[in-house]
């Protein structure tokens, strides 16, 4: 079984760069963001963060539009591309998120965050039935290798959340949460191959992230959490600006090209090794020391990005 969507034209690749670099890149971008919203969020509520966020790459995409077709690019996105479209930014970026930082707080970040780490091998599945994608050895050998090494880099040092014992009936909930987190993580990429066919990246975020800001400011305005914007320095606000634009603009841009190019199921192996990536950051800007899991974790994932690229 397959989803049909028409031909991808030339310029919705990474000019002349391979796909997998392309996720790599991405991979960076976000990784350089998580380093520069732990900088700047503290204990910032996960909606007016991802407010902030859709804000920033909103504008940051509108502002590119003119350069890539403008409003006649957006007016010539069939309607079926509009509905994948609405159906990744809810899947992805609305209940994905919030239940994803929902499971954090009820299992704990050493618990919740690997479960729902395995997201690639959901999308490799989903990918191979839903959009005919090749599933070869190396690549699901790569994703096992690849999330083992997720697993080990995003082991902390206490099970804990936010310093508090956790409950066994709170944290079978928060596990279950990342279970369903990790599956609608890797629906929403693989929704976005159909998605964004036919379209270059900067059109399709450009529907995309308006869309996810304007349901999270709906939210917000609801539960009153975008009060806490207010409280936040000018420190903070330049790291999470920083961040929105780097990892929501940025690293969103080469990730839709990555799922256009090499398919939702090796990018969403290779854009999940962003913890990796931020070992260098972390050390130099958070001060943080490697472990003996960093460097196991380094190894399984470097193995596994091998064999998938």
């Amino acid at each position: 079984m397959s989803v049909e969507f028409p031909a991808m034209p030339d310029v919705c690749q990474g000019g002349g760069l391979s796909g997998e670099f392309i996720a790599l890149l991405s991979a960076l971008l976000w990784s350089v963001s998580c380093v520069l919203m732990a900088l700047g969020t503290k204990r910032l509520h996960v909606l007016p963060l991802n407010l902030v966020r859709c804000i920033v790459s909103s504008s940051f995409f509108l502002a590119m539009l003119p350069f890539f077709g403008g409003l006649e690019a957006l007016l010539a996105v069939p309607p079926s591309a509009w509905l994948w479209l609405v159906i990744s930014v809810l899947v992805l970026l609305v209940v994905g998120d919030t239940l994803y930082f929902r499971s954090l707080d009820l299992a704990g970040v050493s618990w919740a965050m690997p479960v729902a780490g395995i997201n690639p091998l959901w999308a490799i599945l989903l990918a191979t039935l839903f959009l005919d994608e090749p599933l070869t050895w190396g690549l699901l050998a790569g994703a096992l290798l690849v999330v083992a090494g997720v697993t080990l880099l995003s082991r902390p040092g206490v099970h804990s959340s936010n310093g508090r014992a956790i409950e066994p009936a709170a944290r079978r909930k928060g596990l279950l949460l990342a279970l369903l987190v990790s599956l609608l993580w890797a629906a929403g990429q693989v929704v976005l191959k159909p998605a964004t066919a036919g379209m270059h990246s900067v059109v399709a975020n450009s529907i995309r992230q308006p869309m996810a800001m304007l349901i999270l400011l709906a939210i917000n305005l609801r539960t009153g959490h975008w009060r806490e914007l207010r409280h936040l320095d000018r420190r903070s606000w330049a790291m999470i600006l920083m961040a929105s634009l780097v990892g929501t603009g940025l690293g969103t841009l080469f990730f839709v090209m990555a799922i256009q190019d090499i398919g939702a199921g090796r990018t969403a192996v290779i854009t999940s090794t962003s913890p990796l990536m931020a070992i260098p950051f972390s050390m130099f800007w958070l001060r943080e020391r490697p472990t003996r899991w960093t460097m196991a974790g380094t190894f399984f994932t470097t193995v596994g990005i091998v064999l998938v690229a």
